[in-house]
């Protein structure tokens, strides 16, 4: 519309100059004293004022049927601003959930033999963690575990289904089942650097992880118990260096757990665990091995950064003789038939980074004679808490095996872990 106001401009200053000469047009006519040199002027004046009236008369025309002009697009930023990252754990992320978590044992002991990093440093373990959500009901986890003096093992890899009938949860895959307190849990997540004796003897050196499925739903009961049931089939046999179940997977494992918990105050809180396992102890017969558990876990908040932490594990099992014969090769082996086991735990956190404990072990060995005596120990551990991703765990170990030698040990130990992992070092 520049165009319109320099036209109207003109037309102003056209009729100022117009009303301005126009008396004097006037004066002189009426006197008589007609100038035709200003009659021509002011008679081509008009003529400029007519067009100028038509061209604006026209424009305006235009400019009631011309179409609105489009909005201009907004400015380019320079460059193009990325989408915002994908929350962890989001269904359909395109990257799943990764972390990693390093165990580095040092380890000085009186043995002679070459056992799993004895006097040297060892990465122990490294776990790699993989996992996410594959749909609004589902989620899958998997642990790959590496270690300098054993091979590639495949620690855990299920699918957890939830939503079930009845709000039951359940899992299919290879897993820790829910027996006990230790032996369902991972190395970097144990009280101690070692496992308790009981848990190293009746169910192997890491723990007792199976492949199998179970199911278990958690509900409020009576007295302001929580209660969680948990039932599994899992595939026969049992961890590294353990004799309780026979080396046969095709003979399957049962497995039922009841955990109770309570809270007893604002500060402190009980939980309870009852295990019952049944499987085979030989590859030609059917369930004859009965292991019956029971735990206690006692944690008391003395002040916000101080708490006290006592548990206890106890297994005894049936098996049902005191001896069994191996039908390939026919030789004898002589068992307890009932062989048990009990450690005590107590760790107190005195400072908001340092905690120290000790840990008292008995366990009658599933391939002992009952004539032998017990496996005995005592381990006392002292942590610092570097940060939720840093650990440091210096413990001492004696123990009398039931051939009544001894062994004096000393560990340092190192976890470290990265990414997103379920198992906090706290």
């Amino acid at each position: 519309m520049r165009g319109h106001d320099l036209i109207r401009n003109v037309i102003f200053l056209s009729l100022i100059l117009w009303g301005t000469l126009s008396p004097f047009a006037w004066a002189k006519e009426d006197s008589r004293q007609t100038n035709p040199k200003m009659k021509q002027e002011l008679k081509e004046l008009r003529e400029i004022i007519q067009q100028q009236q038509s061209r604006i008369e026209e424009l305006e025309r235009k400019s009631a049927v011309r179409p609105p002009e489009a909005p201009k697009p907004p400015a380019q930023p320079l460059r193009p601003v990325p989408p915002p990252p994908l929350p962890v754990g989001q269904i359909g992320a395109v990257l799943p959930e990764i972390g990693a978590v390093g165990d580095i044992v040092a380890t000085s002991s009186q043995k002679r033999s070459d056992t799993e990093g004895n006097d040297r440093i060892a990465a122990r373990e490294v776990e790699l963690v993989v996992g996410s959500y594959v749909d609004p009901y589902s989620r899958f986890d998997s642990t790959i575990a590496f270690s300098d003096f054993a091979e590639v093992d495949l620690e855990e890899a299920y699918l957890t289904r939830w939503g079930l009938p009845w709000d039951w949860k359940a899992r299919v895959g290879k897993f820790f089942p829910r027996v006990g307190k230790e032996a369902s849990t991972h190395r970097d997540s144990l009280s101690t650097v070692d496992e308790p004796f009981v848990v190293r003897n009746f169910f192997g050196n890491e723990g007792f992880a199976r492949a199998g499925a179970d199911l278990t739903r958690p509900f409020q009961g009576p007295f302001g118990l929580v209660l969680e049931p948990s039932i599994g089939v899992l595939e026969g046999g049992a961890g590294e260096g353990s004799l309780t179940f026979g080396s046969n997977r095709r003979r399957p494992t049962v497995y039922s757990h009841l955990k109770m918990f309570k809270d007893l105050s604002d500060l402190s809180g009980l939980e309870l665990g009852l295990t019952h396992l049944l499987g085979s102890k030989k590859s030609d017969n059917g369930f004859q091995v009965n292991v019956l558990g029971a735990d206690a876990t006692y944690t008391y908040h003395v002040t916000p950064t101080n708490k006290l932490l006592l548990q206890s594990e106890v297994y005894v099992q049936d098996r049902g003789a005191a001896s069994s014969t191996d039908p390939d090769t026919g030789v004898v082996s002589r068992f307890d038939q009932h062989p048990w086991g009990i450690y005590l735990l107590g760790d107190y956190r005195f400072a908001p980074r340092w905690s120290a404990g000790v840990r008292l072990d008995q366990v009658r060995p599933v391939d002992a004679a009952a004539s032998r005596n017990l496996d005995q120990g005592i381990a006392a551990f002292l942590t610092f808490y570097q940060s939720e991703f840093a650990r440091w765990r210096l413990q001492y170990r004696h123990e009398t095996d039931a051939d009544r030698k001894e062994d004096n040990a000393v560990f340092l130990q190192g976890t470290f872990a990265i990414g997103t992992h379920k198992h906090q070092l706290q």
